[in-house]
């Protein structure tokens, strides 16, 4: 029997309507063995039409009101939307990771940046300050969530990797793992080291980005940083990320200390 998928439009802390007052956690309740997706409405997103998101619920959500799990935010590839993680089969690798065990009970936040990363392409702020300012504050005041910098953490496909790892390094007081799986290439490998968190890179051996991301691998490590570097057959293809999933999930489930 499939899980409950919930639309949940979110209301300001002075409007009415679907939701709840900002600050409270929704009353969501995920019964059954299997994960919950909702889709959110974030009202006056600086991201304009975008800068909504896709949130995944584990099994047993809400039951115990009491309960905060850990989060992990996931960017997708540029030209894509936050329905991207789901057309790759998140839901179902999460479902079967906690079913088997190598994964804790997560919260997975999926934005949709816009195609580019910079929301319709008329707002000024950047995605990286528009995670910190208003997203990360959303998800918190919105779900059980551990609302703090051990319970946090950030990883992207492509671009939403070069986005993920430059937000870590922008805010490491924000999150305590990130990832990049098949990369670009963050702009300051020195300040992504510098945050002293640990960081996850893979790719194909036949993807173009392959060597470059390599090399970022490499210079992680020559400047200290707690970097897995996980190269493995394949393209910059979404057949190659599906085959992964469950490897970035138990990376995030460990380095949150949930797994």
């Amino acid at each position: 029997m499939a899980a409950a998928a919930l639309t949940v439009v979110l209301v300001g802390c002075d409007g009415g309507g679907a939701g709840t007052q900002r600050g409270q956690p929704v009353d969501t309740v995920v019964p059954g063995p299997r994960g919950a997706v909702d889709h959110v409405i974030p009202r006056d997103s600086s991201f304009g039409v975008h800068g909504d998101y896709s949130i995944y619920l584990p099994p047993g959500y809400g039951h115990d009101p009491r309960r905060r799990y850990p989060v992990v935010y996931l960017l997708h590839g540029g030209s894509d939307s936050d329905s991207f993680f789901l057309e790759l089969g998140v839901r179902e690798a999460m479902d079967a990771a906690l079913a088997a065990g190598t994964v804790e009970p997560m919260i997975l936040v999926l934005p949709d940046a816009g195609p580019k990363f910079d929301g319709d392409g008329t707002v000024a702020t950047s995605f990286s300050d528009y995670v910190a300012d208003e997203l990360v504050p959303e998800v918190d005041g919105r779900w059980l969530t551990l609302p703090e910098r051990a319970g946090r953490a950030i990883g992207g496909i492509s671009l939403g990797g070069r986005h993920a790892l430059e937000f870590a390094a922008e805010h490491p007081a924000l999150v305590a793992a990130a990832g990049g799986h098949s990369t670009t290439v963050p702009h300051s490998p020195a300040d992504l080291a510098a945050a002293g968190i640990p960081i996850y890179l893979d790719d194909g051996v036949s993807d173009g980005l392959f060597d470059d991301d390599k090399a970022l691998a490499e210079e992680l490590s020559r400047r200290g940083a707690d970097v897995e570097w996980h190269p493995a057959e394949g393209g910059h293809d979404r057949s190659y990320w599906t085959a992964h999933l469950a490897d970035y999930l138990r990376f995030y489930s460990g380095a949150l200390g949930a797994g």
